[in-house]
């Protein structure tokens, strides 16, 4: 993982939580994303509200460039520019798909299992989905630069100890 410096990276920060709120989970995986990707998390603007059928406090992610709020979401009445609906285990499978685009990658099983939620309507996003690419290119696990490592041939391993 390539080191960033401090300050490029936006200040991630964990706002207000209750009892049985998730928002910690959620910080985290913006707060990695962040480091992994700081110039792409400056670079998103908007406020996102997710929430989850477990009946878990909905959380709020505010991106405005240099910092990042995530936190209990306080009003169930303020506007957000994107909402995203469903269950958390349906929210940690689209954490873990590979991304094409910002959007789970159709040619790998986890990328379609992904879709496959967002499809069926067990994950239901309301808003742009510029926004909506953004932030799960954030929150991904995977590396941007995920490329398949291919088995060697014999023969070309052979060469390069020789040479």
């Amino acid at each position: 993982m390539p080191i960033v410096e401090a300050s490029q990276q936006p200040k991630v920060r964990l706002g207000r939580t209750g009892g049985g709120s998730i928002a910690a989970a959620v910080f985290a995986f913006i707060e990695r994303g962040a480091i992994l990707r700081p110039q792409h998390a400056r670079e998103l603007r908007g406020s996102v509200l997710l929430r989850f059928s477990e009946g878990y406090q909905a959380v709020e992610v505010d991106l405005r460039g240099d910092e990042i709020l995530v936190a209990d979401a306080r009003d169930a009445d303020r506007a957000h520019d994107l909402v995203i609906e469903g269950a958390f285990h349906d929210f940690a499978a689209l954490v873990a798909a590979p991304l094409t685009g910002g959007l789970p990658r159709p040619t790998s099983p986890v990328g379609r299992a992904a879709l496959a939620r967002l499809a069926d309507g067990r994950i239901e996003l309301e808003g742009p989905l510029r926004l909506a690419r953004g932030l799960l290119r954030l929150i991904s696990a995977l590396p941007d630069k995920h490329a398949p490592q291919l088995p060697q041939q014999p023969a070309a391993a052979a060469r390069r100890e020789r040479a």
